[in-house]
């Protein structure tokens, strides 16, 4: 992920991503994490608005791609911000990890890759 889109996101994102934290997904999955990191973002919000709540505020701790797959580490989750990281997995296999085009999973050695056709025939299988 470029160094302007992690901006654009700790922008958006001032409770979930202001300490320590580490976002290493490929660039072409940007919109899809934008797209989490606010929903979560908006829930950290709702949580704020309450007093004796603010010190339990949610604050991702990582994003990474592993197997293929979209995985983020919250702590101070609920089942709100669960579901969130769950629906962002399921369409991060749906979408190419280098451009975010409509994709498919495959195997490429030891691990799961989600490419589209123009990015796979890129790698020798």
């Amino acid at each position: 992920m470029k160094a302007a889109q992690k901006a654009r996101l700790k922008l958006r994102c001032p409770i979930t991503l202001a300490r320590e934290h580490q976002i290493t997904v490929p660039a072409g999955w940007f919109d899809l994490v934008y797209q989490m990191c606010a929903e979560i973002e908006d829930i950290a919000q709702q949580i704020n608005q309450k007093r004796r709540q603010r010190m339990f505020l949610p604050r991702i701790i990582f994003i990474e791609e592993h197997m293929g797959k979209l995985t983020c580490e919250v702590i101070n989750g609920n089942k709100d911000i669960s579901e969130v990281i769950k629906k962002a997995q399921m369409r991060s296999v749906q979408r190419c990890m280098y451009c975010g085009d409509e994709a498919h999973q495959f195997r490429r050695g030891g691990n799961l890759v989600s490419c589209c056709d123009r990015h796979r025939s890129q790698f020798s299988l």
